[in-house]
């Protein structure tokens, strides 16, 4: 929903913008807004992905550590 609200806004800036400039202009607002949509989506993706890979490296720094046992250690266990 957050994106949508700013896409809108964007466009909606980027054609009052091109109003006021010359109204010819608004055919260079709206793809100027467009541009900055693409921005923010394309950060908000790769914000995203750098959260999956922090999980990633996070469960596997978390897995358990493959352990020998010790002659000693066999020993003890039932």
């Amino acid at each position: 929903m957050k994106i949508a609200v700013t896409i809108v806004g964007l466009l909606i800036i980027g054609g009052v913008v091109g109003v006021l400039i010359d109204f010819g202009s608004v055919f260079l607002g709206i793809p100027l807004a467009l541009i900055a949509i693409g921005l923010v989506v394309t950060k908000e993706a790769f914000d995203r992905q750098r959260r999956i890979f922090q999980m990633k490296r996070f469960r596997n720094s978390a897995r358990a550590q493959r352990a020998d046992f010790t002659p000693e250690d066999k020993r003890t266990m039932v």
